[in-house]
């Protein structure tokens, strides 16, 4: 009797030492890939910030219908806070008053941003 006892206390102690083992070696690959997925994210974020935008402007005609909130809307791109602060500064560039009265045939200057060199 005491001899099975034995083998089955040790066969025990194997296996929650076994089952310890596989706990901490998951716990460790768990980590890994923490690390390893997180910086694939930090140089997917550090490469988008990357691109370098450049300021262009571009003379257009109004069409009949066209508003300087339309317009804004086809050229502001993300780097303006909103399409109210576009609006002031194609106003600013082309000695427009605070309405929003542009006539059809008029030419405005409007600014945008592209990644492209020019």
């Amino acid at each position: 009797m005491y001899g099975r006892k034995l083998r089955y206390e040790r066969r025990r102690a194997y296996e929650r030492k076994r089952n310890f083992l596989i706990l901490v070696s998951g716990l460790c690959l768990a980590l890994a890939f923490t690390f390893l997925f997180g910086s694939f994210l930090s140089q997917a974020e550090a490469k988008e910030s990357d691109t370098i935008y450049y300021k262009y402007y571009t003379n257009i005609e109004i069409q009949p219908g066209d508003t300087l909130w339309d317009l804004a809307e086809d050229y502001m791109g993300d780097q303006y806070e909103s399409r109210a602060v576009y609006v002031a500064e194609v106003r600013q560039i082309n000695g427009i008053a605070d309405s929003d009265s542009i006539v059809s045939g008029q030419y405005l200057i409007m600014p945008y941003y592209s990644a492209e060199y020019k």
